[in-house]
């Protein structure tokens, strides 16, 4: 397994994998911040403006390869406030289905801690609905949830969903 930085020209390179990778989430009921009814298109449009948005010090996407096949990704988006400079957001951990289960999202979410404590990041932060397996993950990997928000995100089902909020505090790396 490899892990490796896209950058917009690497996004549009995999773009195909990485829709396939959204609307595989979907189909497992995993919105992944994307409306319902998510069609290859529309995936396709979702990855073209995420990358148009990547800068390697403030948004960084991590993608994983078994050998040339793209099987997962996580996106790690640092804070816009001046006053949250040190933290992040760690968004879209999609890992494909035939892949789950296998520690793909374990290196990814790994990585991206590794990434983030070279940007000299102090904290980060996550959503995710609440009583899934993507729930479940982060307390195995050492993350603190911290709260629930009802009817927080709508599922590609169409019905909402909770989502429960994790954060991790990173080693201060000076």
């Amino acid at each position: 397994m490899t892990i490796v930085e896209l950058d917009a020209a690497g996004v549009e390179r995999h773009l195909g994998a990485l829709a396939k990778l959204l609307l595989d989430a979907h189909a497992s009921n995993m919105a992944l911040g994307l409306a319902p009814s998510l069609t290859l298109a529309g995936a396709e449009a979702a990855w073209r403006e995420h990358a148009s948005r990547l800068e390697p010090d403030e948004r960084v996407q991590l993608a994983a390869f078994d050998g040339d096949a793209l099987v997962g990704v996580v996106h790690l988006a640092r804070s816009t406030a001046p006053n949250g400079r040190h933290r992040a957001e760690i968004q879209r951990l999609a890992v494909r289905a035939d892949s789950r289960g296998t520690g793909v999202g374990r290196l990814l979410m790994e990585a991206a801690t590794e990434r983030a404590q070279a940007l000299g990041l102090r904290l980060l932060w996550l959503s995710t609905h609440a009583g899934t397996d993507a729930d479940r993950i982060y307390e195995r990997l050492g993350w603190t949830r911290s709260g629930v928000i009802p009817d927080y995100a709508q599922l590609p089902s169409g019905e909402l969903a909770a989502n429960v909020f994790y954060y991790l505090k990173l080693a201060n790396i000076a």
